[in-house]
C-alpha cells in the first residue's frame, strides 16, 4: 500500500524496500542490502523540496484515521466478514483500499495546495496536476468534513480556504 501511495505521489515505489530476513540468513541479508544500495543508486538523490507538498499529503495520508481504519479491518472482513455477514474477497478488499487511498491522498494533496495559497479551483488544479472535476468533486468532500471552507466568489471563480 505505501509503495502505491509513493507511486501516487510521484516519488516511485521503488524507493521503498521490504523484505523479510531472518537472523539466521546471513547470505539473504547480504543479498537484500546489496539490491537495495543498487537501487539508491540507480534512482538517485530524491528531491524532497520539489517533492514537499507529495511527501506531507502522504505522510497524512497514511496517518489519516480512514486509511488506518481500513486496513486494520482487513483480516476480518476479508475472513469473517463484514457487519451484514458478507465476506468479502481479499481482491475486491485491496480494490476499494486502492480507490480510498488514492481519493484520501488527493484529498490531501488539495487541503496543502489551498493552504500554500492557492484558493480557486484552477490554482488548485494547477498545483497539485488533478483534473478540475476532480478538485471541484473532492473539493466538496472536503468541505462536508469542515477540511475547507467556500470564502466567496474572486473574479467570478469560488475560492476556497483551508481551516
Amino acid at each position: 500500500m505505501t509503495q502505491k501511495l509513493l507511486e501516487m505521489a510521484g516519488i516511485g515505489k521503488d524507493r521503498l524496500h521490504l523484505a523479510w530476513v531472518s537472523s539466521a540468513e546471513a547470505q539473504r541479508f547480504t543479498e537484500v542490502a546489496v539490491s537495495v544500495t543498487e537501487s539508491a543508486k540507480a534512482q538517485g538523490k530524491l528531491d524532497s523540496k520539489a517533492l514537499k507538498m507529495e511527501l506531507e499529503a502522504a505522510e497524512m495520508t497514511l496517518d489519516g484515521e480512514t486509511v488506518r481504519w481500513l486496513v486494520g479491518k482487513e483480516i476480518k472482513i476479508t475472513s469473517k466478514g463484514d457487519v451484514y455477514g458478507r465476506k468479502w474477497d481479499v481482491e475486491t478488499y485491496e480494490e476499494i483500499l486502492d480507490d480510498i487511498l488514492e481519493r484520501e491522498f488527493q484529498k490531501n494533496l488539495i487541503y496543502l495546495a489551498i493552504k500554500e495559497g492557492s484558493a480557486s479551483v484552477r490554482d488548485i488544479s494547477n498545483k497539485t496536476g488533478l483534473e478540475l472535476l476532480r478538485v471541484s468533486y473532492l473539493l466538496a468532500d472536503l468541505e462536508h468534513t469542515n477540511r475547507v471552507e467556500f470564502t466567496g466568489m474572486e473574479d467570478s471563480k469560488p475560492a476556497f480556504a483551508a481551516l
